[in-house]
């Protein structure tokens, strides 16, 4: 990989990394425990970005094993 794609890539990586602790830190001020669609506006908007994208970054808060979410109920919660 070429030295710019690199940069490219760790900084990508870094701003995924970002955006999830700006969701954690929301689910968090919600006692562990709140509605996805909540959560994602509220991410959203302190993030700045497009709700559109919020998806994303649960799903990669999910796989990074810091929050869950329960289809059935809508709720995300912290990873203890």
């Amino acid at each position: 990989m070429a030295l710019g794609a690199e940069r490219i890539t760790d900084s990508r990586t870094q701003q995924l990394r970002d955006l999830i602790e700006v969701l954690v830190a929301v689910v968090k001020r919600h006692d562990g425990v709140v509605s996805q669609r909540v959560a994602m506006q509220e991410a959203a908007r302190e993030a700045r970005m497009s709700i559109a994208e919020m998806p994303y970054i649960v799903n990669s808060a999910v796989a990074d094993n810091r929050i869950t979410a329960d289809l059935r109920s809508g709720k995300l919660e912290l990873v203890s």
